[in-house]
């Protein structure tokens, strides 16, 4: 078995460090397609679930993509971005003329061991709540959110009625960050995320990955997922500086000033 450490790992776990490090070394460059279950089962000396469950939490996190029909590919790695703040949707469908509504997939407590849970990893097997959410400009899908909140940080995050106020809002208000990590990348949408935002398996869709701590405690962890025919994304900064002034991001240009994030 290659590449399969530390051995205090679950064997998924093991597997997808493996998988994870042949990505980020370019040995599996974007658009490889990966070997089938059966050979990766047979080189860590797996079965075929344990392969699956690890394949399948890097898709989670964006690294692989399933295309029905054809396999398993690498999306690449990930492109780091300078911090920026992306507003409230509502405010940028209003601002730009439209009608914001929202749609709640679900709201819910993960369940000890769901693999979900592995985006916030909390110390003490701290309680991580879920909410996804799609939202929409003039009936027209144009943001699929995932969000993974610390419960401690919010605990009465799953009271909350977000078809009135957004998540955004409220974490803005309820909860406190000190530092910011965004990551952005172009993935291929798995099923689900593609019949919830309306498009073909041939969109490509824009990944906003934002994680946020308050001091070394993870706070949130954030997905935001955008056709790519319905966002845009623009940076400008002087040349002399090496700080970009702050990214612009929305189904309409925006001036987002550098303040908290959430």
């Amino acid at each position: 078995m290659n590449e399969v450490a530390p051995v205090d790992q679950p064997l998924y776990g093991r597997i997808k460090s493996a998988i994870e490090k042949r990505i980020r070394a370019a040995e599996w460059p974007a658009d490889f397609q990966v070997p089938r279950e059966e050979e990766l089962a047979e080189e860590f000396g797996a079965s075929r679930l344990t392969v699956r469950r690890a394949l399948r939490e890097l898709q989670t996190e964006g690294m692989l993509v399933r295309i029905q029909g054809r396999g398993t590919f690498v999306i690449g790695p990930k492109m780091q971005c300078a911090v920026f703040e992306l507003p409230d949707v509502s405010e940028e469908i209003e601002d730009g003329g439209g009608v914001h509504t929202s749609e709640v997939i679900s709201l819910l407590t993960l369940r000890p061991g769901d693999p979900l849970s592995n985006l916030l990893p909390l110390p003490n097997d701290g309680v991580v709540f879920h909410s996804r959410i799609l939202h929409k400009e003039d009936g027209t899908p144009i943001q699929l959110e995932d969000r993974f909140i610390n419960s401690e940080e919010a605990p009465a995050y799953l009271d909350q009625d977000f078809t009135r106020i957004t998540p955004h809002t409220y974490l803005l208000r309820e909860t406190e960050v000190t530092f910011v990590d965004n990551t952005i990348r172009a993935i291929r949408p798995d099923e689900e995320s593609r019949a919830l935002l309306q498009i073909d398996a041939n969109q490509p869709c824009l990944l906003l990955d934002r994680r946020t701590w308050r001091g070394d405690v993870p706070v949130t962890r954030s997905r935001f997922l955008y056709p790519g025919d319905r966002y845009r994304l623009r940076s400008s900064h002087e040349a002399t500086t090496a700080t970009a002034r702050p990214l612009s991001a929305g189904p309409a240009t925006m001036n987002l000033p550098p303040r908290r994030i959430r």
